[in-house]
């Protein structure tokens, strides 16, 4: 495949909430513990990147968009693991070039639209960040996840939320897996989200493939598309 294979891989409760309020630690841990043995590259929505890892708030006017065209930059940056932001008009706040999760550091890759502003790209490649810029307002995934194979060896890309950007890649047909590991208890607020927010109805059919029950009750399931 000359593209990376999507896993979509979601911490949830029993109701299928993310982000809740009632979660296990061991289960929790296994979650994090098992994104490193699926992949060595997690990929998140722009919100997701900026609640855990790009918090801050950015003073564009100190950087200057001479010299910046509509390419990719893709300077030659080696990482045993990555993480990937889709940021469609480049809002993440960066202070530094990897997120360290789990005791592994994972070097940043954004991915933006045309949206995103010049002055966005050179603070950027101020912090020695790479970015692919695809599509005019949204993503094309598929050529962004042949970039990420071709230029960063990312053969898996673990997708890890939010819900919005897991429905993206439902929408565009390239989710090969999805991964849920579901923590033993019910959450029940409506306001909280489930793992996949879309925009239209998806029939893609999966069909499941690995059963493992946890420590605490909770359980890891692993499904394939059924093609």
């Amino acid at each position: 495949m000359q593209r990376a294979k999507v896993i979509v891989h979601m911490y949830v409760t029993i109701d299928g909430k993310i982000d809740g309020k009632t979660e296990s630690p061991e289960s929790g841990q296994y979650y994090s513990d098992e994104l490193f043995v699926l992949s060595n590259a997690d990929g998140n929505g722009r919100r997701t990147i900026q609640m855990y890892a790009a918090p801050d708030t950015i003073d564009l006017t100190k950087y200057s968009p001479e010299g910046i065209d509509d390419q990719d930059w893709l300077p030659d940056i080696k990482s045993d693991t990555w993480s990937v932001a889709f940021d469609r008009k480049g809002k993440c706040g960066w202070n530094q070039n990897y997120f360290l999760y789990n005791q592994h550091r994972m070097h940043a890759i954004e991915v933006v639209t045309r949206q995103a502003k010049k002055e966005y790209l050179a603070f950027l490649r101020s912090l020695n960040i790479p970015y692919i810029i695809s599509g005019d307002e949204n993503f094309n995934l598929a050529e962004v996840l042949v970039k990420l194979k071709q230029h960063f060896g990312i053969e898996t890309l673990a997708v890890c939320g939010g819900a919005r950007i897991n429905g993206v890649f439902l929408e565009q047909h390239v989710v090969d897996e999805i991964s849920l590991v579901i923590s033993p208890y019910v959450n029940g607020d409506k306001e909280i989200k489930a793992a996949f927010e879309t925009a239209a109805r998806i029939d893609d059919r999966f069909k499941i493939d690995m059963v493992k029950k946890l420590t605490d009750g909770g359980v890891h399931l692993l499904f394939k598309k059924d093609n």
